[in-house]
C-alpha cells in the first residue's frame, strides 16, 4: 500500500482526528480513508435528527412547499408533528377550503398507500407571513414557541409581474416576521430561508455570499406602510441590473437576515436556481404548476408556444423540486450536526447556491432538441395549433414570428369565436398576456450565469451513505434525456390533468392536424403557381408544366384522402 507523504500548512479538523500543521506525515492510504468513511457512518442519519421534533412550515400551499411537506412526512416517520400555516385562511370556510385543496393534491398519492398514518401528524393553523407573530391566535403562538424545532420559509411572491408592494410586502417583510416569531422559539435548532440563486443575478459570478444591500433596515421593515409610488421608486433606484423586483426582494431578505438576525438565529439561506419538475419523488415529473420552464413546456405542449428566443452557450440552470427539497432537509441537519463542514464568512450565515453543477448542465438549445419529439409523444387532446416552432437566436425574427404564428393565427381564432358566438377566451388578449409572462423569462433563456457551490459539494460529500440516496441533493446522477421526457410527459399527466389513457386517441388527433395544416400550407403556393402558369399559358413550357401539374396534384390529393382515412 504506498504511503501518501505531504506537508500540512493549515490545521483540520475531521470529525475526532485532528492534523496539526507544518508536520511532515507518513500516512497509510487505505487506513485514512477508512477513517474518514468510518466518521461519516458514525453520525447520525437525517431522519434520526427529525425524531421526535416538531416543524414549522410557511408556504406549504406552494410547489415546493407541498413536496417537501410530503418528503418530511414520508421519510422521517419519527417526526412528533409539522405545523403548516394557511396563509389568510382565518374564515373556517376558507381555512377548510385550503386545508382540503391541500391533502387532495396528488403529491400525496404517494404517502396515502405507503404511509396514510402519517397525515395525523399535520397540524394546520391560520395566519399570515406579513404581520406581527404571523397573525396567530395564541394558543397556536404559544404551541409553535414551546415545541417547534424547526423552521421552513418557504412563503414567497414568486411571479415577476406582480406589484412592487406585493412582492417587498411578502418577501422582505414576511421573513422579517418570520424571524421576529422565531426569536421566541425556545428551543430553535434551525431556522431555513428559502431565497434564489439570482438574487444577485448582476454579478458576474455568484457566490455563496450575501452582498449586503445599502437600503436601511428600517426601510426594509416599514414596506407594509408605504404607498405604492414610493415602494416603486425605491424599486426602480436601487434595484441596479436585476431584471425585475422578486431577485431584490430576495435580496434585500438577506440582507435583512445577516444584519439583523445572524447572531440571534441559527439561519441557513438556500439558493435554488430554477425549480422544475420532479425527478424522482414523489412520482417522476411531478408538477403542479406553470411558473418557468413549466409554462413553456404547458404552452409547447397545447401548441400555443410556437417560438422561442434562445441565445448560443446559454445554460438551463434547472433544478428538480425534490432535489431543491432535500437540499432544504439536508442544510437544517448540516446546520445542526456539521455546520463547521461548510463555507460562510464574519456573518455567520451560510449560503448554499441550490444549482447544477457545471459538468451537467444542459444548454437550451439541447433542451428544445430532447424535447421537440417528446411534443409528439405525449400530445395534448385538446391542442391549439401543432406542437413545434421557432427556436431562433435573432431577436428580430424572434418578434416577426410572433405576428405571424401567434397573433395571426390568434386573430383568426377570435374572428371564427365571434362568427360561430364561440363562449371561450380570446386569444389575442391571451398572446399579449404570455409575451409579458415570457419577457420576464428570456433573462435565463439569453443570458448565462456563473455559480460557486462549494456548499453543496461540501454537503453531499459528507452526507451519510444512505441519507446519499435517501434525500438525494446530487445532479450528477441525472439523466437529462429521462429526465425531458418525464417531465414533457408530468406536465400533461400531473399538470393538464390528461390521462394515458387517451393518449392514443391524442396522437390520431395530432397526426389528422398536422396533415390538415401542411396541406393548408400549400394552398397559398398552389394559388401562387397557378397564377404565374395561367398568365403565360401560351407557352409550350407553361401549358407542359400545367399538365404535369394537374397529374402530380391528383396523385397528391389521392394520398392525401388515404392518408386521412388511416389516421381516422
Amino acid at each position: 500500500m504506498p504511503i501518501a507523504k505531504r506537508y500540512l500548512v493549515a490545521t483540520f479538523q475531521l470529525g475526532k482526528y485532528t492534523v496539526s500543521h507544518l508536520n511532515l506525515q507518513a500516512v497509510d492510504q487505505r487506513d485514512f480513508f477508512s477513517m474518514m468513511d468510518e466518521e461519516i457512518k458514525a453520525k447520525p442519519k437525517i431522519s434520526d435528527v427529525f425524531n421526535r421534533k416538531t416543524v414549522f412550515l410557511t408556504g406549504g400551499n406552494g410547489f415546493l412547499g407541498k413536496v417537501l411537506l410530503e418528503k418530511l412526512l414520508r421519510c422521517c416517520p419519527g417526526i412528533f408533528k409539522i405545523i403548516v400555516l394557511l396563509n389568510n385562511a382565518y374564515e373556517m370556510e376558507v381555512f377548510e377550503k385550503k386545508r382540503k385543496r391541500l391533502l387532495e393534491s396528488s403529491v400525496f398519492d404517494r404517502l396515502k398507500q405507503e404511509s396514510p398514518s402519517m397525515f395525523c401528524k399535520l397540524h394546520f393553523v391560520a395566519g399570515d407571513v406579513t404581520v406581527c407573530n404571523l397573525g396567530l391566535k395564541n394558543e397556536d403562538l404559544v404551541r409553535i414557541h414551546e415545541d417547534v424545532s424547526f423552521v421552513f420559509h418557504c412563503a414567497a411572491s414568486v411571479r415577476f409581474e406582480d406589484k412592487p408592494r406585493t412582492t417587498m410586502v411578502i418577501n422582505v417583510v414576511g421573513v422579517d416576521c418570520v424571524a421576529k416569531l422565531c426569536l421566541n422559539i425556545r428551543n430553535l435548532q434551525a431556522l431555513v430561508h428559502v431565497s434564489t440563486a439570482y438574487s444577485f443575478c448582476h454579478h458576474p459570478i455568484i457566490s455563496e455570499d450575501v452582498c449586503l444591500e445599502k437600503l436601511p433596515i428600517c426601510v426594509m421593515q416599514d414596506f407594509k406602510n408605504m404607498d405604492d409610488d414610493r415602494i416603486e421608486w425605491i424599486c426602480n433606484s436601487y434595484r441596479k441590473n436585476r431584471p425585475s423586483n422578486y431577485q431584490y426582494s430576495k435580496a434585500l431578505a438577506e440582507t435583512l437576515i445577516v444584519k439583523e438576525y445572524s447572531n440571534k438565529l441559527p439561519i441557513i439561506i438556500v439558493r435554488p436556481g430554477i425549480i422544475t419538475a420532479a425527478v424522482k419523488e414523489p412520482f417522476p415529473g411531478w408538477i403542479d404548476n406553470y411558473n418557468g420552464p413549466s409554462g413553456f413546456i404547458a404552452m409547447s405542449v397545447k401548441g400555443v408556444l410556437k417560438t422561442l428566443l434562445v441565445k448560443e452557450g446559454v445554460y438551463a440552470d434547472w433544478i428538480p423540486v425534490d432535489v431543491v427539497a432535500n437540499t432544504l432537509i439536508a442544510a437544517a441537519y448540516f446546520l445542526l450536526t456539521q455546520k463547521s463542514s461548510l463555507c460562510f464568512d464574519s456573518s455567520n450565515v451560510p449560503v448554499v447556491n441550490c444549482v447544477c453543477p457545471e459538468t451537467k448542465r444542459i444548454n437550451w438549445h439541447e433542451v428544445v432538441r430532447i424535447c421537440l419529439p417528446l411534443l409528439d409523444k405525449y400530445p395534448s387532446a385538446t391542442p391549439f395549433l401543432t406542437p413545434g416552432g421557432v427556436v431562433t437566436t435573432s431577436e428580430t425574427i424572434h418578434e416577426i414570428c410572433k405576428y405571424v404564428l401567434h397573433f395571426f393565427p390568434a386573430a383568426a381564432y377570435d374572428v371564427y369565436r365571434l362568427i360561430c358566438r364561440v363562449q371561450s377566451p380570446g386569444m389575442i388578449g391571451t398572446y399579449r398576456r404570455i409575451h409579458g409572462a415570457i419577457l420576464h423569462l428570456q433573462l435565463y433563456t439569453t443570458r448565462r450565469f456563473y455559480f460557486t457551490s462549494k456548499n453543496l459539494d461540501a454537503m453531499n460529500e459528507n452526507m451519510h451513505p444512505d441519507d446519499k440516496e435517501e434525500f438525494l441533493i446530487d445532479q450528477e446522477k441525472i439523466d437529462w434525456n429521462q429526465y425531458l421526457e418525464d417531465y414533457v410527459h408530468g406536465v400533461r399527466l400531473f399538470y393538464l390533468k390528461e390521462s394515458d389513457d387517451n393518449l392514443n386517441l391524442a396522437r390520431q388527433k395530432l397526426a389528422r392536424r398536422r396533415l390538415i395544416f401542411s396541406c393548408l400550407k400549400m394552398i397559398p403556393v398552389g394559388v401562387l403557381l397557378i397564377y404565374i402558369l395561367k398568365k403565360f399559358h401560351k407557352s409550350q413550357v407553361a401549358a407542359n408544366m400545367l399538365a404535369r401539374l394537374s397529374s402530380i396534384n391528383a396523385l397528391y390529393i389521392g394520398k392525401f384522402v388515404n392518408k386521412l382515412r388511416s389516421a381516422c
